[in-house]
């Protein structure tokens, strides 16, 4: 069984660094957002000013936090679930010996991977300028903090996502669907601008629901330095929603592979 999530692991590692357009295409979608908001922000903030508790150094390493977490979190799962469904592909993934749910976490693990490699080099000098500068002070607990913080966003957005793609055992095109959940996830999430300039009520609702979690709380955890406390009570929540979510993605992709079986035979 090890074996197989390895070599699906390998697999998506290769298809990734065979494609340079596909390299191409994610540096430029890594890199010219953080650069576009680096500018941005350095502009319309001057020193001393705040937005939402955050001043001008803080705010520019929260958007180039959250667009490199991106990097590493968000996988087009729920895109993939349905041309694989309504390409017939998910027959060929059916008789593997491991599960649907395995097989694409695992794939998405060597795609985030990949990512990773490759952004690897502009993540240590961004993280060399950052600290040279004295803009942000890692500690051992807050690098570890941050770490868990991503694996768990990870796991959470794969849930997420692939309860979306769910929705492909029932519906034709889920095109329109997934273009308004990319735009309300990102409202959500914290991609657009940090959760903490909204209204206290509306923030308060937002930090209950678990769009917080893929993008804002893990780099909250270093910018705004989150004490231990604070960062355990989220990460129990966050737990739930794993909890919760699981158990609705093994409903849900039941039902959908039943469906699925009775539409193809």
């Amino acid at each position: 069984m090890i074996k197989s999530y390895l070599s699906i692991i390998k697999i998506s590692l290769k298809s990734i660094f065979a494609n340079r357009s596909s390299i191409v295409i994610l540096l430029l979608q890594a890199l010219i957002p953080s650069l576009v908001m680096f500018y941005l922000w350095s502009v319309i903030l001057k020193d001393g000013q705040t937005v939402g508790g955050f001043n001008k150094s803080q705010l520019i390493i929260y958007y180039l936090g959250v667009n490199l977490i991106n990097s590493f979190v968000w996988y087009a799962i729920d895109w993939e679930l349905n041309d694989d469904i309504h390409s017939g592909e998910l027959s060929n993934i059916i008789h593997r010996p491991i599960s649907i749910q395995s097989y694409y976490f695992f794939k998405m693990i060597g795609d985030r991977l990949a990512n990773l490699l490759m952004l690897l080099p502009f993540l240590l000098i961004g993280l060399a300028f950052i600290i040279g500068k004295n803009l942000l002070i890692v500690s051992f607990l807050k690098a570890i903090e941050l770490i868990v913080s991503i694996i768990l966003a990870m796991v959470l957005w794969f849930l997420f996502s692939y309860i979306i793609g769910c929705a492909a055992y029932w519906f034709n095109n889920l095109f329109f669907v997934l273009l308004v959940k990319e735009v309300v996830v990102n409202l959500l999430s914290g991609y657009y601008f940090p959760l903490e300039i909204l209204p206290n009520r509306l923030l308060q609702v937002f930090k209950v629901l678990p769009f917080q979690y893929f993008s804002s709380f893990p780099i909250d955890t270093l910018v705004k330095n989150l004490s231990l406390s604070i960062w355990t009570k989220n990460t129990l929540i966050e737990f739930i929603w794993i909890v919760a979510l699981s158990m609705l993605l093994e409903i849900v992709n039941k039902k959908g592979l039943q469906k699925y079986s009775d539409v193809m035979g």
